[in-house]
């Protein structure tokens, strides 16, 4: 995917510029994206329950209604939590809402504590993670993965849709991973130095998860919805989820080369399904949100075309065509099993000096979720 022939290449100082005009959320994008993400898993179990009872009405045996509700799970689990939960990383930087206090209220209302979790959390073992990105000491995600999972990179085909696909689906599993992500979420530590700064106070942000539980708890009770909540939230929470997360967090940072601003990560293009599975909101482009952490998701494709115009990162960045089909952007672009099964360094690019981590990752280093600061060094001419 590259920018037009005619378009002119940009200096460094060009590339801030028009970065740094990317690096602004709004309050209103996400309020449709969130009604949209809802109403697709209403329909979802709607459908799910349509099926079921026409099919029970019509006199079928209860043998038939187990592969539409083994459907649905997959759905829920793959599509809808998966969905969702990339906006817990996208609110995590304060992209959610533009406004930080409507940011972290309504990410813990809708996608936070849906997952048992808080914001504020997450994004301190998030910011972790920016600040030590392929660190095998410190950086905290990729410590939780090599626990669930031990790392053997490369691997055939065969024996990664063994491992990191088909295993992943067993209750050990998805136990081992979502026990790694609660330690993760739920009792991370301010370590390293990095801050929350959240606008909730500890007292608003207990009181805000009784107001939740206790609704939650209560319409159930009330409308007897026990067995549905279980059914079309909690088991593919615990089953499909977990192998969904797992396969995007490895094709994030799995089979690594190094911690290179260009390199630490891919950029994921291929066919749209299979990018709105596992790469959504942005998740398509892993190596600019480690750049400029700022960027809300719906800026990506804007950015990413604006970066190709910036030759250190055009001609070092590693696009792949799919996950794990192919694409249509040709031979020369590889599947995301095509990076995992071959050695680390085999299709990056470039000179070798541009892959040293430069200035523009460390500076996030004092405040991940920021990079106005050095922005406005460069453009007054500062290094």
């Amino acid at each position: 995917m590259t920018t037009s022939d005619s378009a002119p290449e940009l200096t460094r100082r060009e590339m801030y510029a028009a970065i740094r005009k990317l690096c602004a959320p709004d309050n209103y994008t996400n309020w449709f994206v969130l009604v949209r993400e809802y109403a697709v898993y209403a329909a979802i179990v709607a459908g799910c329950l349509w099926s079921i009872r026409s099919l029970a009405a019509a006199g079928w045996s209860w043998g038939w209604q187990v592969p539409i509700y083994a459907v649905t799970v997959f759905l829920i689990g793959f599509w809808s939590q998966t969905r969702l939960a990339t906006l817990v990383h996208e609110s995590s930087h304060y992209l959610l809402f533009k406004n930080r206090l409507l940011n972290d209220v309504m990410a813990n209302l809708l996608v936070v504590f849906p997952f048992f979790g808080k914001v504020g959390n997450y994004r301190i073992g998030h910011w972790g993670h920016h600040r030590n990105v392929n660190d095998l000491e410190h950086d905290p995600d990729l410590l939780r993965l090599l626990k669930h999972h031990p790392r053997e990179f490369p691997l055939t085909r065969w024996r990664f849709l063994w491992e990191y696909v088909l295993l992943q689906f067993s209750p050990h599993k998805a136990f081992s991973y979502l026990k790694g992500r609660a330690e993760y979420v739920t009792f991370m530590k301010e370590e390293d130095n990095i801050q929350d700064r959240s606008p909730l106070s500890p007292r608003a942000l207990k009181l805000l998860r009784l107001a939740y539980y206790g609704t939650l708890v209560a319409v159930l009770a009330y409308f007897n919805l026990w067995l549905y909540y279980f059914v079309f939230w909690l088991v593919p929470l615990i089953t499909v989820y977990p192998a969904s997360l797992f396969l995007r967090e490895i094709a994030h940072h799995g089979n690594f080369p190094d911690n290179g601003d260009y390199t630490n990560s891919r950029v994921y293009e291929g066919l749209w399904l299979e990018r709105e599975i596992f790469f959504p909101f942005g998740e398509w482009n892993h190596v600019l949100h480690h750049m400029f952490p700022t960027i809300p998701w719906h800026k990506m494709r804007e950015a990413h075309n604006l970066m190709m115009r910036y030759p250190p990162y055009r001609d070092n960045v590693v696009i792949c065509d799919g996950f794990m089909f192919k694409g249509h952007m040709g031979d020369e672009y590889p599947t995301v099993l095509d990076v995992l099964s071959k050695p680390s360094h085999t299709y990056l690019r470039g000179d070798l000096s541009q892959r040293e981590t430069s200035e523009i990752r460390r500076s996030t280093a004092e405040e991940i979720g920021t990079t106005e600061k050095h922005m406005d060094k460069m453009l007054a001419g500062e290094s």
